[in-house]
């Protein structure tokens, strides 16, 4: 038996190329609003806007144009954006959107409210710190625009509150449009991590789980070689005692299949210690796969000699990355075949599947199957079923399959048998 300590990796951080990228399409947004604003008030509204202000407008607006072209190329480079270059890029944001409104009336225009889609995206994806710093500039901004401007002249003064009216209107609409999109996105992203979190938890502690039932087993294995060796040596000459000895030949046949079982014992504890030391044994770790299985199934067969085997192999050939973890995990679903027909002498279906890279190997058992509230949490945790057994070689498999990216399927129906379903990747 292979087992090795898995320490799973903790879900990195919430992504910052991903924020980065939204800031992108936010202010991508935000330009497109602006140069639609300044067109309508341009050619509808006579605000008396000079050629000046107007350039002054286009400029900070290609400049801001130019900077998210940068910011979209920097998202090329593999490395994350840290904290103060999400800080220098909203900072970026709101100087620009004071210089807009320097040029358009300061305070007195209605897109004043601007500011708070930034601070809502500082206070979800900046340190606190710096979401105050963020903050506090955008009240001084706010504030000095509220003297030092320069002003806009509605010549319709009739019609200047509908258009102070209709100008909140938009702000708020694309305001709360980029407020909702950006949070939400946001607070995905972070559910999505605090699953991750707790996905990451639960396999730590079933790694943990993992390592105390190898220790054990390895302790076990350790104490189990001593009496074996002595119930071998009994076992030999009895054996040979019934030779000489006619009132003991009727059971020489028992004693020579307690000698087998002896050595099938052994050779387990011989394969563990090889699986806990690869070299020793001097193999490259990759066998015939339609050899290896058939191999393999035959050593089984004399753990269970009375149990009705049929193996199916198909033609093409494949070679297997990791025969030791594979040995087991093949011992440990023929095992638990072999015992859920031991009750109605049914037959156990072995059968071997080659698709390009990829081997199924499907066993098939005619036994009572497993009960529909067990099947979820075989290999996941132990469990008392209904034939003998814990459901810990299946947790030990389960694991063991996962270290080598394979995959064990389980599929039952009650009183209809159990499909156990291996699937790896061929070398």
């Amino acid at each position: 038996m292979h087992i090795s300590p898995i320490f799973t990796p903790l879900p990195s951080p919430l992504p910052q190329h991903q924020i980065l990228s939204r800031l992108v399409w936010m202010r991508l947004v935000a330009i497109v609003a602006q140069l639609l604003v300044i067109a309508a008030v341009h050619f509808s509204m006579d605000v008396g806007l000079s050629h000046g202000a107007m350039l002054s407008l286009f400029g900070v607006i290609a400049f801001l144009g130019i900077f998210n072209l940068l910011s979209w190329w920097r998202m090329r480079f593999p490395q994350p954006a840290g904290d103060i270059e999400l800080f220098c890029q909203l900072l970026v944001d709101v100087s620009c959107l004071s210089l807009l409104l320097y040029f358009s009336g300061g305070a007195t225009n209605p897109f004043v409210s601007f500011y708070l889609p930034a601070l809502a995206v500082a206070a979800a994806i900046l340190p606190r710190r710096l979401a105050f710093v963020l903050a506090l500039y955008s009240f001084a901004s706010y504030s000095l625009l509220t003297y030092v401007y320069q002003p806009l002249y509605i010549h319709d003064h009739n019609r200047s509150a509908s258009y102070h009216l209709a100008g909140m209107w938009v702000n708020f609409a694309v305001s709360a449009g980029l407020i909702t999109w950006f949070v939400t996105r946001i607070s995905s992203n972070l559910r999505q991590r605090d699953a991750q979190l707790a996905s990451a938890r639960e396999r730590q502690l079933l790694s943990e789980r993992i390592v105390a039932l190898g220790a054990q087993a390895a302790g076990a294995a350790h104490e189990m070689g001593t009496p074996l060796s002595t119930i071998a040596v009994i076992a030999g000459e009895l054996h040979h005692e019934t030779r000489r000895n006619p009132a003991l030949a009727p059971y020489g046949a028992d004693l020579a299949l307690i000698e087998q079982q002896i050595a099938v014992c052994k050779a387990a504890l011989e394969r563990m210690r090889v699986d806990a030391d690869p070299a020793a044994d001097g193999s490259s770790g990759l066998v015939d796969l339609k050899d290896w299985l058939k191999t393999s199934i035959d050593d089984w067969r004399l753990r269970y000699p009375a149990v009705n085997l049929f193996l199916s192999l198909p033609e093409n050939d494949g070679r297997s990355a990791n025969p030791r973890i594979l040995g087991q995990l093949l011992l440990t679903l023929l095992d638990n075949a072999a015992r859920a027909v031991a009750a109605n002498n049914a037959r156990v279906h072995v059968t071997l599947h080659i698709v390009g890279a990829t081997a199924l190997i499907r066993v098939e058992d005619g036994g009572t199957g497993i009960a529909p509230d067990l099947l979820p949490r075989l290999g996941y945790e132990p469990v008392a079923g209904s034939v003998d057994g814990k459901g810990i070689g299946l947790l030990l498999a389960f694991e063991s399959a996962r270290q080598i990216n394979a995959e064990i399927k389980l599929a039952s129906t009650p009183g209809a048998g159990t499909v156990a379903e291996l699937r790896i990747a061929l070398i």
